[in-house]
């Protein structure tokens, strides 16, 4: 079977607030690195050894475009197809539901969409194409685990009520694959659906999902231990940042100066 033509969207608009350990400043998680390569950059170069990748949006947090663009790497300057990076929103699916509004129109031709976290860096070419042959059999599919730890339910008073059968529970993650009018068409029926992802609200809309096989390795960056080093790597980010921000803003005085036609010394005083 030939590979279907498919986008993908890549989320990374959160604030990793359960990430960072710094109070006052956050460092998104997806910006940090794991041997040598951010997080983001590993999450989406999957895909691109992927036959049938036609467009990619990414979502970031407003204002975060240039941030995303240098744990990008390379991937925005060798990329040969259409390549967003666009503003997410306050919650993830809203960030999908806007990445959706610019592949609605895209005037490039593909069938699936595939919703991917940015934070889920071990994400790996098999994984991504066995569950794109998944949805082209009902629509969607998305990569799931069997459950193997005992599971029990808790009552009111914190004690264990009962045991749960676990042989019909599956742990899902990302990337979610479906078609591309059918997940378009759910996200337009229930814009107002609270949902955790993607097969909810496309399960909701009365459409079929079914699973391909997940990967142990494909787990999601949440918490700053789940990074060696993380909280070296944020203090330096955070220090660069700073710089940065100074430097920028010094550049754009400087800019602000000369369009007012006077003349300054290397000092910044007027002559």
């Amino acid at each position: 079977m030939s590979i279907p033509p498919f986008a993908a969207i890549i989320t990374a608009a959160g604030s990793s607030s359960r990430f960072s350990a710094n109070e006052k400043e956050h460092v998104k998680k997806e910006y940090l690195s794991i041997d040598g390569h951010t997080v983001l950059s590993r999450a989406v170069r999957p895909f691109f050894n992927v036959p049938g990748l036609s467009a990619i949006v990414i979502t970031c947090p407003e204002g975060s475009e240039d941030e995303t663009i240098v744990a990008l790497e390379d991937l925005a300057d060798i990329s040969s197809i259409p390549f967003l990076i666009i503003p997410g929103g306050m919650t993830r699916k809203e960030s999908v539901r806007a990445a959706l509004e610019e592949l609605r129109d895209l005037a490039v031709p593909f069938d699936y969409i595939a919703i991917h976290d940015g934070a889920r860096p071990y994400v790996d070419e098999a994984l991504i194409i066995r569950t794109l042959a998944a949805a082209t059999i009902t629509g969607g599919a998305v990569p799931a685990l069997r459950v193997t730890d005992a599971v029990k339910k808790l009552g009111k008073d914190g004690l264990i009520a009962e045991n749960v059968d676990r042989s019909s529970l599956i742990t899902v993650q990302t990337p979610q694959i479906f078609r591309r009018n059918e997940i378009i068409d759910a996200y337009d029926k229930f814009p107002g659906l609270e949902a955790d992802d993607d097969v909810t609200v496309f399960i909701s809309a009365g459409y079929s999902c079914t699973v391909s096989r997940g990967s142990a390795e494909n787990k999601k960056i949440t918490f700053i231990t789940d990074i060696p080093d993380a909280e070296k790597q944020a203090e330096e980010y955070i220090k660069a940042r700073a710089e940065g921000r100074k430097s920028a803003a010094a550049s754009k005085r400087m800019r602000e100066l000369l369009q007012q036609g006077d003349r300054w010394d290397e000092s910044g005083n007027r002559e």
